[in-house]
């Protein structure tokens, strides 16, 4: 009986044995069925939680940003490299975060260079993108690869089929920021939030609305408007006439533009005779370089004139950039102060020497001497 169940014992332990070999053979450990559901199903999950974390963080990576066209753009989160679309963007962008731009417009002048910082003489040229000077360096583009392309001025009536067709061809996000004398103050706001730079957006607006608002005081104050003489080319006989963006500063300060001529958006202005400038006898005179200026201080037709018996003619500043126009850009900000102290001393009363220290410190960042500033103002 004894000897029974030992074997009977021995058996069931030899059958158990098999039975548990047979399955490890099988599939190494074998999982009830609801386990590996459960199993399936977590990681079925988890990576359906990976893929989601990892399309939200693509997502917040990039931000829409809504242009002065209404244009809704895709832009990266974070601008490092900008690319001006031609010479009035270029200064604007220079103003606010210059280390920001990836290549230039145009090259900057000689006369510029003494108030640029030389680490940005050599940036590559990418030319103008568009209009009728386009000259676009597609390779020098490509090679910089920047963020975001920025077209800064006035609105044209195709602005926003010019943009997007510029971007459909570049294949790069391209933003258009209306920018005027007028509207120069909410460009750099809007400027300020495309590019991150706030603060110094801030005290650019700030002191551009300061000078518009000065001007407009000034010109409540007057009791008469003088009239004022932009003369240029090489014989004086061309001008920014009346109407003329390029002019539009002497409009500003409360003057009166005294070429009241059909108006020329390009070239070299409208031309007019010596005659007319005998009829118009204006209160003041601005020449565009030296040698206008020489030429119409000493000449003795032009001395016919009363401006000129008066000693009423003055130099446009031009460095880094023409306190009237070329281009008519931010530029022209200064150029209210110095026009406006210059035709109405009582009404704007300013330190113009300053006032330049000033300006191009916060636009230009450089901080001038005061040989330098006599310079600019000679």
């Amino acid at each position: 009986m004894k000897k029974m169940r030992k074997s009977l014992v021995l058996a069931a332990f030899l059958a158990a044995a098999v039975l548990a070999n047979g399955c490890q053979k099988g599939s190494g450990k074998e999982v009830p069925a609801s386990q590996a559901e459960t199993t399936a199903s977590v990681k079925t999950e988890t990576q359906a939680e990976t893929e989601k974390a990892g399309e939200a963080g693509a997502q917040s990576d990039t931000r829409v940003f809504t242009d002065s066209a209404g244009r809704e753009v895709t832009l990266p989160k974070e601008i490092n490299k900008i690319a001006p679309s031609g010479p009035l963007a270029q200064i604007v962008l220079y103003t606010l975060c210059p280390d920001k731009l990836s290549g230039l417009a145009s090259d900057f002048s000689e006369g510029a260079k003494q108030y640029i910082d030389e680490k940005y003489w050599s940036l590559p040229k990418f030319g103008q993108f568009y209009g009728k000077n386009a000259n676009l360096n597609m390779e020098a583009l490509i090679a910089e690869s920047p963020d975001v392309i920025i077209d800064i001025g006035e609105a044209k009536k195709s602005v926003k089929e010019d943009m997007d067709a510029l971007q459909e061809q570049l294949n790069m996000p391209v933003i258009f920021i209306e920018a005027d004398l007028d509207t120069m103050s909410s460009a750099y706001e809007k400027l300020g939030e495309l590019t991150g730079d706030t603060d110094q957006a801030k005290k650019l607006a700030d002191d551009c609305n300061n000078i518009l608002i000065k001007s407009e005081t000034a010109r409540e104050q007057l009791s008469e408007k003088k009239s004022v003489y932009f003369a240029v080319g090489d014989d004086g006989l061309h001008t920014n006439a009346e109407g003329s963006i390029h002019a539009r500063v002497i409009e500003q300060i409360g003057a009166e533009n005294a070429a009241k001529v059909e108006m020329v958006s390009s070239g070299g202005g409208s031309e007019v005779s010596f005659e007319q400038l005998l009829l118009w006898q204006p209160d003041i005179i601005i020449a565009d370089s030296e040698a206008l200026y020489q030429t119409i201080t000493t000449d003795k037709v032009w001395g016919e004139l009363n401006a000129v018996k008066e000693g009423k003619v003055y130099q446009i500043p031009s460095v880094p950039y023409s306190f009237m126009s070329s281009p008519p850009s931010v530029n022209r900000m200064i150029g209210i102060l110095w026009l406006g102290n210059l035709v109405y001393p009582e009404q704007y009363n300013a330190d113009i020497k300053q006032e330049v220290k000033d300006f191009y410190e916060l636009f230009y960042h450089v901080t001038l001497d005061d040989t330098q500033v006599v310079k600019i103002l000679k």
